[in-house]
């Protein structure tokens, strides 16, 4: 049922206003008031904001009706139909001037005058509706340079977050980044609805995942069997952003959601996109560059730029950090016996073997050709622990090899914390010399077992 149209008659004749209003109430609409001059029509369009006006083109006062309309259309946005009784060519070019949305010529029959209202009405609302796509297209313009500014992928969701609910009033969200088998809930916005985690087929997101084009439910019925605990709400849009992304969004209303708002969140969603793959590359060449190509471990780069960001935090929250030295034994010699290409394996062993002996939150790094250092934050004595959970794991690497000599490492180890007056270069310093004891123990004990 169509909500009640109300109408503004701008006319200075009284019988002519009053055939008017009777015809229109006949058909359903709404007289709201009669005025006479152009003054008086400004004053209630501005109090009572009728859907259409009706404008004599001769009127009391200063203004005539062709001005009343160009007013009301320009600067309220609402549809002017002009009536006159002249028809003459220079009239009628004069109120094209003012593009009213129609315009009847006395005298006029009830139909014709309906028929020119429905037609004023419709062409209004269509008129709205490409001024609000064109305002929120120009919005997407302004979100897209935002996002061009962004360093993070949860720095894209947020600009994107405010866009939605500054643009569209969309304020419920959530985005979802999958992770193997799963999506994961990258971030949400307002109601706790939304899942931390689904199965890649699972639920709305996995419908939202798997589908090419825009979700769009407009009733609870339509999705109440794959989220049943989802009873507050009625309208839900879910949308794909490139491989790896999702969007949701939920409403307690009913056709919360249309056609038209999903075009309009494909432009912003490509936008994302784009940018979500920009961040990935740069953050992909960042990596390249403090990695060792053959390790695949940090590299001397990244060391220098870790040891200050870790100690910096250590100093800030006065918890230790541990580090560990290990160095290859024999490494030219393997090389020059057996090859560069052997060489390099036992490179890259002893690099998996050290990264699977640490946490995550540990930073193992290649200083040299053939010399490691481990960072272990918020590690002190138990470094040492670990420093033995390495000896035996390449004891038991050699057991398992189908290398042709034995992989072997001299290892040192030691820890900081802020109450030791040392600098991180001493500490390192202190792991370094112990390393070089063991690796002269372990020449001495295989002098010994030769002899």
């Amino acid at each position: 049922m169509r909500k009640e149209i109300n109408i503004l008659i701008v006319e200075d004749e009284n019988i002519i206003a009053n055939d008017i209003k009777m015809a229109l109430e006949k058909f359903g609409y709404n007289v709201i008031d009669i005025v006479r001059s152009g003054e008086l029509a400004i004053q209630m369009v501005e109090e009572t904001n009728p859907d259409l006006v009706l404008v004599d083109i001769k009127l009391e006062g200063k203004l005539d009706g062709i001005e009343i309309a160009g007013t009301i259309q320009e600067e309220y946005n609402l549809p002017v139909i002009l009536i006159t009784a002249y028809s003459n060519r220079r009239m009628i070019d004069e109120a094209k001037m003012k593009a009213p949305y129609g315009y009847i010529t006395k005298p006029f029959e009830d139909k014709e005058l309906y028929s020119s209202i429905e037609i004023a009405l419709h062409k209004s609302q269509h008129d709205i509706a490409l001024k609000d796509a064109k305002r929120k297209i120009e919005k997407l313009h302004e979100v897209a340079y935002k996002l061009s500014g962004c360093e993070s992928v949860k720095c894209i969701f947020r600009e994107v977050e405010n866009a939605l609910e500054s643009i569209f009033g969309i304020s419920d969200v959530a985005f979802y980044r999958r992770e193997k088998n799963h999506l994961v809930l990258e971030t949400k916005k307002h109601l706790d609805i939304f899942k931390t985690k689904y199965k890649i087929t699972e639920g709305i997101a996995g419908k939202a995942f798997s589908s090419d084009n825009v979700c769009i439910y407009s009733h609870q019925s339509e999705f109440s069997e794959f989220e049943p605990e989802w009873e507050d709400i009625e309208s839900v849009i879910g949308c794909r952003i490139g491989d790896e992304d999702i969007f949701l969004a939920v409403s307690q209303h009913e056709k919360a959601f249309n056609k038209e708002l999903a075009e309009i969140l494909i432009i912003l969603f490509k936008h994302t996109n784009e940018t979500i793959k920009r961040i990935e590359y740069e953050n992909l060449l960042k990596k390249k560059a403090v990695i060792d190509p053959l390790t695949k471990v940090y590299n001397r780069l990244y060391y220098d730029q870790a040891i200050k960001y870790e100690m910096k935090l250590a100093k800030r929250y006065n918890y230790e950090t541990g580090f560990i030295v290990v160095d290859i034994n024999n490494l030219k010699k393997i090389n020059d016996e057996h090859g560069h290409n052997l060489g390099d394996k036992a490179l890259k062993f002893v690099a998996s073997l050290l990264v699977s002996q640490a946490r995550d939150t540990d930073n193992v790094i290649r200083s040299g050709g053939d010399e490691f250092l481990i960072m272990l934050p918020q590690t002190g004595k138990e470094v040492e622990i670990v420093e033995n959970r390495m000896r035996s794991s390449i004891i038991d690497f050699n057991k398992k090899s189908k290398l042709p000599f034995p992989v072997t490492f001299a290892i040192g180890s030691a820890f900081w914390n802020i109450e030791m007056n040392k600098s991180i270069e001493a500490i390192i310093k202190e792991a370094d010399n112990k390393m070089y004891i063991d690796k002269r123990g372990s020449a001495n004990s295989r002098k010994t077992d030769g002899k």
